[in-house]
């Protein structure tokens, strides 16, 4: 049955259980009266029939059960009791607001001590029937409180699942994102290369054809090497702490990039200690960047490189000479920098002045605390 079926009718259950008892209890005053036979009748079917709307309607419900309790009676009907007990049991499961509940709560056990009382029942009976109305009530709240709980805590299951599967979209997108970040480090770094050979090697074969054969052959070694480092990164990616492989000494990577024609100097102050693994491959990724940035953007111009590896901290600095009045529109490389930085609690900076183009990179050491 659905909820707007629940409200507004009845729970055909529970109108199968009060028309059984109405029927067993008009037999019932039938052959042993408690009351004059159309009273007995009528009192089975105004305290028993208000069963069907217990769950749907249960405050009103519970009301109109009561209504004769206060007249006097020879008897009660056997099977009202239980009736009893399933009405308020109800009201106090189901009923709304509390202070309607705890209202007929109170008139139902006025009532019932009232009828025992100027009945033919002793008057310690009176206690009996308080507690037959006020127990079921106190039994049903404590029913709705379990029964709050447990929907607030499927609420909350039903929340965690959904925070859960957004955190692993997240994930994903994260590693997505940082896969395509590495293979730029990587795969434009070296295609960066291969194009400052291939304009090399293309002005050999118009003037000298034969000194063009060490530019192809630098390139078919970078491209070869791209495809190492390409796998490399991947070895990398899979990696249980993400952060171990295989990368370029930076004095090799510097001299790679000047034997492709991107004049370097490169200066190195410290070393990284043996907890440093994740700085060092961020340093060589954003050396490789700024080197295929220069190469890019201003062929030909020496690019200077400081590194320095303090206690608790390294320090990049890269400059050249460029043709530019301001710091560019960031792009995947100065963004991915600023990414690692921010990634790793570090700190990154571009900006030009007086015709250089200065990137400054810093990082804290994991090392430090050692």
């Amino acid at each position: 049955m659905s909820v707007s079926e629940g409200r507004l009718g009845t729970n055909r259950t529970d109108v199968v259980l009060a028309a059984v008892l109405v029927v067993l209890g008009i037999v019932q005053v039938t052959v042993w009266p408690i009351a004059d036979s159309v009273l007995g009748q009528l009192y089975v079917l105004c305290t028993t029939l208000p069963l069907a709307w217990r769950r749907t309607r249960p405050v009103p419900a519970a009301f109109v059960s009561t209504l004769l309790w206060v007249v006097p009676t020879e008897g009660y009907p056997i099977l009202g009791f239980v009736a009893v007990v399933l009405q308020f049991f109800a009201l106090g499961s189901w009923g709304r607001p509390g202070r309607a509940v705890v209202a007929v709560t109170a008139w139902a056990v006025t009532a019932t001590v009232v009828g025992t009382l100027v009945g033919p029942e002793p008057p310690v009976a009176a206690i009996g029937a308080a507690l037959a109305v006020a127990a079921p009530v106190l039994a049903g709240r404590l029913v709705a409180h379990l029964r709050a709980q447990n929907e607030e805590l499927d609420r909350l299951a039903a929340t965690l699942r959904e925070e859960r599967r957004r955190a692993e979209e997240t994930a994903v997108e994260l590693e997505r994102a940082r896969i395509a970040q590495e293979l730029h480090d990587v795969v434009g770094h070296e295609v960066t290369l291969i194009a400052v050979q291939a304009e090399a090697a293309a002005a050999a074969l118009r003037l000298a054809p034969d000194r063009a054969v060490e530019p192809v052959e630098a390139i078919r070694i970078t491209a070869h090497r791209t495809l190492a480092e390409m796998r490399g990164v991947l070895d990398v990616l899979s990696a249980e702490d993400g952060v171990r492989g295989a990368t370029d000494d930076l004095a090799e990577v510097a001299r790679r990039a000047e034997q492709a024609g991107i004049p370097t100097t490169l200066d190195v102050h410290g070393a990284p200690g043996e907890d440093d693994e994740q700085a060092r491959l961020a340093v060589n990724r954003v050396v490789r960047e700024c080197l295929t940035n220069a190469g890019r953007h201003a062929p030909g111009e020496p690019v200077a490189l400081d590194v320095v590896w303090e206690p608790d901290r390294v320090r990049v600095v890269a400059a050249n000479a460029t043709g530019l009045a301001a710091v560019p529109a960031a792009g995947r490389g100065l963004t991915g920098m600023r990414h690692r930085a921010e990634l790793l609690g570090g700190g990154f900076a571009a900006d030009v002045h007086d015709g250089r183009f200065t990137v400054r990179f810093e990082l804290p050491l994991a090392g430090a605390a050692r």
